[in-house]
């Protein structure tokens, strides 16, 4: 155990000083709160001309998804820069499963989405008309749910991209169709039967409906988490294979 926790503060040390988000002041204030805002501030002017019922709904709605995007694209960002570096092969081909690694590349991430979430779940909240304190206590209530799919999430984007040209590629399509797979700016349950069908299959669906009067929060909740255990699950095996072409001398990145 303690050359587990060892391996894992070492690692989450490197990814802390690889980080560039702190870089500047200026780096750190548009990563951590311009573009979070921008990005909700997009979703409910969406919402306002799509005729979304509620549009304070959907702000927090985009800021629970946009705490896990984060997480998702970050872990995914830390994962690509290793294998750019010859860091992940090193890693990988050694264990077969390495706990302590997927936590470390978390960490950070993590760690950073959950100051940018608290920025736009407050700024939500001060700009809404309501003030409503009930509301605000659930949606911090599912925050660490959303850090959780965000994680596992980003596993499965990171395993899935690692082989690929672009490893970049699942934090982009998660990024771009997680918002409305998950009913961000219209509830899914306004939306077509199809496109329920698939947000049923994207972690953070049932997070945002859990926020609608009437839900049943703990099987949705356990639905997402199942569904972000799958994807990690996933983006594992497809890490293995990685692994075993990498042994076959084959590569598919361009590096």
């Amino acid at each position: 155990m303690s050359a587990f926790l060892r391996r894992l503060a070492s690692g989450v040390r490197v990814t802390w000083a690889s980080s560039t988000a702190f870089a500047t002041l200026g780096t750190a204030t548009v990563t951590l709160l311009v573009l979070p805002l921008l990005s909700i501030a997009y979703d409910v002017l969406l919402g306002a001309d799509l005729s979304a019922p509620d549009l304070v709904r959907t702000g927090y709605a985009a800021a629970l998804v946009a705490l896990a995007s984060s997480v998702c694209a970050g872990v995914v960002g830390t994962v690509a820069a290793d294998r750019n570096l010859g860091i992940f092969q090193e890693v990988h081909t050694r264990r077969r499963l390495d706990l302590a690694y997927w936590l470390a590349v978390a960490a950070v991430p993590a760690l950073l989405a959950v100051l940018t979430g608290a920025a736009a779940i407050g700024a939500v909240f001060a700009f809404s008309p309501a003030h409503d304190v009930a509301v605000l206590g659930r949606v911090v209530a599912l925050a660490p749910i959303a850090v959780v799919c965000g994680l596992l999430l980003g596993v499965g984007a990171a395993g899935i991209g690692v082989d690929l040209p672009d490893p970049y590629l699942g934090a982009t399509v998660v990024g771009t169709f997680l918002p409305l797979l998950a009913g961000v700016i219209v509830p899914l349950s306004a939306c077509p039967a199809w496109l329920r069908g698939l947000g049923a299959l994207a972690p953070m669906s049932g997070t945002v409906s859990a926020l609608d009067a009437g839900a049943d929060v703990g099987a949705l909740l356990a639905r997402d988490l199942l569904v972000a255990l799958a994807w990690a699950g996933a983006g594992l095996a497809a890490t293995r294979h990685a692994v075993h072409r990498l042994r076959a001398g084959l590569r598919r990145d361009v590096i």
